[in-house]
């Protein structure tokens, strides 16, 4: 039975909840929203077994979908996943939570072209960590959004190259660390686009040499252990951005790529990264550190 994309039906088609379906449920609710190739690189192996199960459990209820505006109408709009009613009440349940440790969807003021682009591709550079080091047999240790890191940021002094000092907040697009063979890799991510002015951006690096030096960041993540991954567009703002860091004192602790190169096999273990300092694409787990 073919079932509208748009809407649901009185009388879907039966479906019985899988253990996979609740393990898609906690992938919702944690990246809030997702495509559903984000949720195929995840959990499937071909795209129409995808679009049959998750066509499912929006109709039944556990998702929801929402469709962008595009020029081609519906049809040509991808669906967007977020956690639906009877999702919400399973992971209440298999979570053993209240109604406040469950995350509300993102509302219609969220749900903004801009805020989506964003939101979605830090979920694209989640899922290719993902799905990278569960095919290294590495351990994602831990993932904290910016939805997380906003509720109890940090906030440091810098000092301007005109030498006066300022109180700055300091927000990062994510923080994870990786269990690897050489032990753990701890990371921030800065998702670039290209909206951010030079200064700002310069600011920016004060702002986490400040934080390193001072031991906040020690004190509050328990290891030295860092490094600040940006990926911006294109080779131009990332010669840009790398330019800034470098003069701005930054070293090896500032790594930058592009989105088109962020992908699964690449992520982690392709010579995708420029490093403050260096000339040389460097691995981000370069492979005398695997097993």
């Amino acid at each position: 039975m073919k079932t509208p994309r748009n809407r649901r039906v009185d009388n879907p088609p039966p479906m019985r909840l899988m253990e996979r379906d609740v393990e898609i449920l906690k992938a919702v609710h944690e990246f809030r929203i997702m495509r559903g190739d984000q949720l195929q690189a995840l959990f499937f192996g071909s795209q129409s077994t995808t679009s049959y199960r998750l066509s499912r459990l929006y109709q039944h209820g556990f998702l929801d979908r929402h469709f962008l505006p595009t020029l081609g109408g519906l049809a040509s709009s991808p669906a967007l996943y977020t956690l639906g009613k009877r999702g919400v009440d399973i992971l209440r349940r298999v979570l053993d939570c209240g109604p406040k440790d469950i995350r509300k969807p993102p509302n219609n003021q969220e749900l903004s072209p801009l805020f989506l682009e964003h939101l979605l591709q830090i979920n694209d550079f989640r899922v290719a960590v993902t799905v990278a080091a569960r095919h290294l047999d590495y351990t994602l240790e831990k993932w904290l959004d910016d939805y997380q890191l906003k509720a109890d940021y940090e906030r440091v002094v810098i000092q301007t190259p005109h030498g006066r000092k300022r109180n700055v907040s300091l927000i990062p697009d994510g923080y994870f660390v990786l269990q690897v063979p050489q032990g753990r890799a701890c990371f921030f991510l800065e998702l670039d686009r290209g909206t951010m002015t030079r200064s700002r951006f310069r600011d920016k690096v004060l702002a986490y040499q400040a934080y390193i030096a001072s031991g906040q960041y020690e004190k509050r993540y328990g290891t030295r252990s860092l490094r600040v991954l940006t990926v911006t567009s294109g080779p131009k703002r990332l010669e840009n951005l790398r330019e800034e860091a470098e003069q701005a004192g930054g070293g090896r602790v500032f790594w930058f790529t592009t989105s088109n190169l962020v992908s699964y096999d690449a992520v982690l273990s392709g010579a995708v990264w420029q490093v403050a300092g260096s000339s040389h694409l460097e691995m981000m787990i370069p492979p005398s550190s695997r097993a």
